[in-house]
């Protein structure tokens, strides 16, 4: 653990308190207490619950901690936040404390709602209606494990239902993490494989909320800011030996991507991309990844002026042209060529999507409401003809 004293940060949209640095892990039980929490569950990963930082704080503050909740899968289920709610219902905990990645925290959150109205998560799937929150959920602290999701600054979660294999994502200012901290030192031990996803997430969702239709002058600046922050660190950060400060600069670009998505909301891409993880378990960032180049291209002719702004915010990677605007379809072969050099996959057809689920998951993305936030409105026979060229 480094030394340095984490930074605070408050945002004027945005009521999560952030903390970050080298080391702010080992601060989170001050800031529980901080927030008037004595009693908090721990929302992890099995593999998260086994990290020697995290055993190493909840167990010499078992007093706070009276339990870990480590059975978060990725794309979590309604199973799961039924178990975890349950168990915090019974343990009377005052907070939910989610270490991990995106699921991890997605899980939290619907956890902290499950554990005051049990059956919750059940009464929340129906595609066709805005989220139910209880008027007092659990507060929510969200550490993550990855640079990517950003789900600890955001009012979304994403949920498996198990009876129909939908991915329901669920949205409600309740939702929001009370705090968030965020320390670059939890990244150095994950995977090179989900680093490489979480910062094609975060690439996504900083392109993807910068072409929103409800974008504002405050997201767009956010936006450009994680897109340059995003091509200048995601080579280092995604490499076999990472480098810590490239980990802590795709992991704040990511949160700065959130902060920006959390008000303008994302498009086609993380549309189609919600069906290829539950039908086929395919890691959100990696569905992104290869969905990306493939959902610009379709948005070009409707937003060529943003398009070639997006190109000059990438070319900070091969520091060419740095911030310039250039011609739209440039952005698209930046994004490819980002993508290979840190070895995303680039075909469905590569991460085992079957063609003839194309049309299913067609009709199924039609329904997201992130649609109605792309810049080019999209028909079913459009989602087919985007998955057929990214097959």
């Amino acid at each position: 653990m480094t030394s340095d004293s984490p930074t605070h940060e408050s945002f004027p949209d945005s009521p999560v308190t952030v903390v970050s640095g080298p080391g702010a892990w080992h601060r989170v039980p001050t800031e529980l207490r901080a927030l008037g929490l004595q009693r908090v569950l721990v929302v992890c990963g099995a593999n998260v619950g086994h990290l020697g930082a995290v055993q190493e704080v909840t167990a010499a503050h078992r007093d706070l901690f009276p339990a870990v909740f480590d059975q978060v899968e990725p794309d979590p289920s309604d199973r799961t936040i039924a178990a975890g709610g349950g168990l915090a219902a019974k343990l009377q905990v005052d907070g939910i404390l989610g270490v991990g990645g995106g699921s991890s925290l997605d899980a939290a959150k619907a956890i902290a709602a499950e554990a005051v109205q049990p059956g919750w998560v059940l009464e929340q799937d129906d595609p066709g209606q805005p989220t139910q929150v209880p008027d007092e959920i659990l507060p929510i602290v969200a550490v993550p494990t990855t640079a990517g999701t950003a789900s600890e600054v955001t009012p979304f979660s994403v949920i498996t239902y198990t009876a129909t294999r939908r991915k329901g994502p669920l949205s409600h200012p309740a939702l929001y993490p009370k705090l968030a901290v965020l320390d670059p030192e939890l990244l150095l031990s994950a995977p090179r494989e989900a680093r490489v996803a979480a910062g094609m997430d975060a690439l996504t969702h900083a392109i993807e909320s910068y072409l929103s239709r409800q974008a504002t002058d405050q997201t767009r600046k956010r936006s450009q800011a994680a897109v340059e922050d995003i091509a200048r660190s995601v080579v280092e950060a995604t490499a076999p030996e990472p480098d810590l400060h490239a980990l802590a600069q795709l992991q704040r670009a990511a949160m700065i991507a959130g902060l920006a998505f959390a008000v303008s909301r994302l498009g086609i891409v993380h549309a189609a991309a919600l069906p290829l993880s539950a039908l086929f378990g395919i890691p959100h960032g990696i569905a992104n990844a290869i969905l990306l180049p493939h959902g610009m291209a379709f948005n070009e002719p409707a937003a060529e002026e943003d398009m070639g702004n997006l190109a000059g915010f990438l070319s900070v990677h091969s520091r060419k042209s740095a911030g310039t605007a250039m011609e739209a379809g440039t952005a698209v072969r930046q994004v490819r060529e980002l993508a290979r050099l840190i070895g995303a996959p680039e075909k469905l057809s590569e991460v085992g999507v079957a063609r003839e689920a194309i049309a299913g998951m067609a009709e199924t993305a039609a329904l997201s409401p992130n649609l109605k936030n792309n810049p080019r409105p999209a028909t079913v026979e459009d989602l087919q003809t985007l998955y057929e060229q990214a097959w």
